[in-house]
């Protein structure tokens, strides 16, 4: 187990610090732009989350386990220029799309900061984390993706306590990733690394690309739209009360991210024996996490979004007690998509998984912005995410018994 405990290390500390970045500039962000602003603001962040899916295209959900699976650095350098030459095509669309919309919801107080926030987001769709991830090299993703959005907080904290414009973060945050970005590229992907390698036109990439990318758009159409159905359909001090509960579920989910990442590589490593055993770890953790982290984001939010966030814009209970439920049902899922199901090229039962959830998610969240209710858009939230659990088990648990039957399992991983 100390492999694990090793990774787990290294695949935590990377992300927390990713979600440590936002943490520590939202609380000035917060009080600058004030109840009115503060959901507009939080809607440029998760519409530029949507954005960053669209320019990620799928990426994110089959490149870890390419590249996981790849025998050689050739193959990875390979996989990642292809995924790049993919993802400037979709960039071009995603980042206009990403800034008209965030322009059309939000209301005046502060729409430009709002825009330019998820303009930069989605071009954080260029992110090498998957990479990183798939590699199971945790120094590269804290290089060359952790340390870059933590150097734009620190030094934007400053400045904008100081001078009280908001738009020095996105600004700030743009300049210290895209390099790191493109660093990476040119350290892993140059064409002497690949060589004579064949490589795919970007029209064979993006058409296999078609049913992960769908999946996770389906995903994030009711994971990243909360905030901007609330938004439209509550009234501003309402709205921002939301966005605090919303930030704070979002922040928590970076928790399972890390576990995530740390479990993917380690439980799909072609060297691996007593895989199913490597399975029962993930799941356990993963149900273990839910649980406290969701009875932490139901007892703790309203308290804690009021220290960070200000009590003007602090989230109700009800809703942080519906985003906790969500928090539980999303860890417990993970490793059914990640390690299991995806792996296993099981696509249409995770793509259908996805569209029962948005289908159950968008419609409550849409009722209840129609009447004017937080409550019934954070149950919306916790249904989608329930729903997506409920349609995934059984599945999963069938692909897991046929690997059994295979190899029996005898002892624990070491």
């Amino acid at each position: 187990m100390r492999s694990i405990m090793l990774r787990f290390a290294g695949f935590t500390g990377a992300p927390i610090l990713s979600a440590l970045a936002p943490f520590i500039i939202l609380p000035v962000v917060s009080r600058i732009v004030g109840d009115e602003g503060w959901a507009n603001f939080a809607t440029g962040q998760s519409i530029g989350a949507l954005g960053m899916v669209g320019v990620l295209f799928g990426w994110a959900v089959v490149g870890p386990v390419r590249v996981a699976r790849a025998e050689s650095d050739q193959q990875r350098g390979l996989i990642l220029h292809e995924s790049i030459r993919s993802r400037l095509i979709t960039a071009a669309i995603a980042v206009p799309i990403a800034g008209l919309a965030t322009y059309l919801v939000c209301t005046s107080a502060f729409r430009l900061e709002s825009v330019a926030v998820a303009v930069v987001t989605t071009i954080g769709g260029f992110t090498p984390a998957w990479f990183c991830i798939g590699q199971g090299n945790p120094r590269a993703l804290m290089i060359f993706d952790a340390l870059p959005k933590v150097a734009a907080s620190v030094i934007s904290l400053p400045i904008l306590a100081f001078t009280g414009q908001v738009l020095w973060y996105p600004a700030l945050l743009l300049a210290a990733t895209v390099p790191a970005f493109v660093m990476h590229a040119r350290l892993t992907a140059h064409g002497d690394l690949i060589g004579r390698l064949e490589r795919r036109g970007v029209r064979t990439v993006l058409r296999a690309l078609v049913p992960t990318a769908a999946i996770d758009a389906a995903g994030n159409a009711y994971g990243a739209t909360a905030v901007p159905i609330a938004t439209a359909g509550l009234e501003p001090v309402e709205a921002s009360s939301f966005a605090s509960a919303d930030r704070a579920y979002r922040i928590a989910t970076m928790v399972v991210i890390a576990l995530g990442n740390t479990f993917q590589a380690w439980v799909l490593d072609p060297s691996a024996t007593l895989r199913h055993r490597r399975h029962l770890v993930a799941l356990v953790a993963h149900v273990a996490v839910g649980l406290l982290g969701g009875a932490a984001i139901a007892l703790l939010g309203p308290w804690a979004t009021g220290i960070f966030f200000g009590e003007a814009v602090a989230a109700d209970p009800l809703p942080s007690a519906l985003f906790g439920v969500a928090f539980f049902f999303l860890s417990s899922a993970t490793p059914l998509i990640r390690n299991i199901l995806i792996p296993a090229h099981r696509y249409g039962t995770v793509f259908g998984a996805t569209i029962a959830a948005a289908v159950v998610g968008l419609a409550t969240m849409l009722t209840g912005s129609f009447l004017g209710s937080g409550n019934l858009i954070a149950a919306g939230v916790a249904a989608s995410e329930a729903t997506a659990f409920a349609v995934l088990l059984i599945p999963a648990v069938a692909v897991l018994r046929g690997e059994w039957m295979v190899t029996p399992p005898t002892a624990l991983p070491k």
